[in-house]
């Protein structure tokens, strides 16, 4: 199981990289946003790496695991999924949805959580990783969450790339004003 993981995570990696390093990268140079197919593949990226902690689950998707049966780790996780989806859904209409996307919008965002980190729904969608971490805890499942790391690191230096293109000055200043994360 060990072995099919990494394979795994090698392969998905590579895959990652190439989605962002060269597609994404090449819509934002070629059409200064992100084309649909990139916005899919974006997606699947994300949705691969969600779904793969069945991989590492004693249990078959879609069905959920038993929980631990330590009452305070799971009022713990509990606790930190609120958050994380708190994080997430406030970054995510603050921002908007067409912004969101890779899509819409001339003018740089800066406001709501992103006054306090340039990429809070990842932040959030983090958080909610680290409650499920909290929950299964392993070292295939920490495994699990620096994958999800390094894509995010893909996706974010893409991103920035873009945005320093299209905004210039103004999102150098913003980018030393505002930590990447938090």
């Amino acid at each position: 199981m060990i072995l099919t993981y990494l394979v795994f995570s090698a392969i998905f990696l590579l895959f990652s990289y190439f989605v962002y390093h060269k597609i994404v990268r090449r819509d934002y140079k070629k059409h200064m946003k992100l084309s649909p197919i990139s916005y899919l593949l974006e997606i699947l990226v994300f949705g691969i790496h969600a779904n793969s902690i069945y991989l590492i689950l004693p249990t078959q998707w879609p069905n959920f695991p038993q929980l631990p049966d330590i009452l305070s780790i799971r009022i713990i996780s509990a606790i930190v999924f609120a958050i994380g989806v708190v994080i997430l859904l406030i970054a995510w209409f603050g921002l908007g949805t067409k912004p969101s996307l890779g899509m819409d919008e001339n003018k740089l965002r800066t406001g709501g959580l992103y006054h306090y980190s340039r990429n809070p729904q990842l932040l959030g969608y983090g958080i909610i990783l680290i409650a499920f971490l909290i929950l299964f805890f392993s070292s295939l499942s920490l495994l699990w969450f620096l994958l999800y790391i390094i894509i995010s690191y893909f996706m974010v230096t893409t991103e920035e790339e873009f945005l320093e293109q299209k905004y210039g000055q103004e999102y150098k200043a913003y980018c030393n004003s505002v930590p990447r994360i938090f």
